[in-house]
């Protein structure tokens, strides 16, 4: 079975949020308990092999977003009402 998909759409919706919640990536990083560099491979699509699903719930936890929602295109923004043209992606 093949993920691709919601593995992209998890991608992106970890930096939609980090967007939308104008934090850096050492800010986010440390509040999802990751290191810089497992944040940006995520963020440029890319799945670092020690991630576990413990950042899924640190999500959840910290940012009110569903592990389910994150696998979902734009989930992110579905929580907020927010489309994501509404969200402005910088690389900071």
């Amino acid at each position: 079975m093949n993920h691709e998909h919601e593995i992209q759409s998890l991608c992106e919706n970890v930096k939609l949020l980090r967007m939308r919640e104008k934090l850096s990536r050492k800010e986010m990083a440390s509040r999802l308990g990751i290191g810089v560099f497992s944040l940006t491979k995520l963020e440029t699509g890319i799945l670092p092999p020690r991630l576990t699903c413990q950042f899924l719930f640190s999500i959840h936890a910290k940012f009110g977003v569903s592990p389910t929602d994150m696998f979902t295109k734009n989930g992110v923004c579905a929580n907020k009402g927010e489309s994501e043209s509404t969200v402005e992606l910088s690389e900071t």
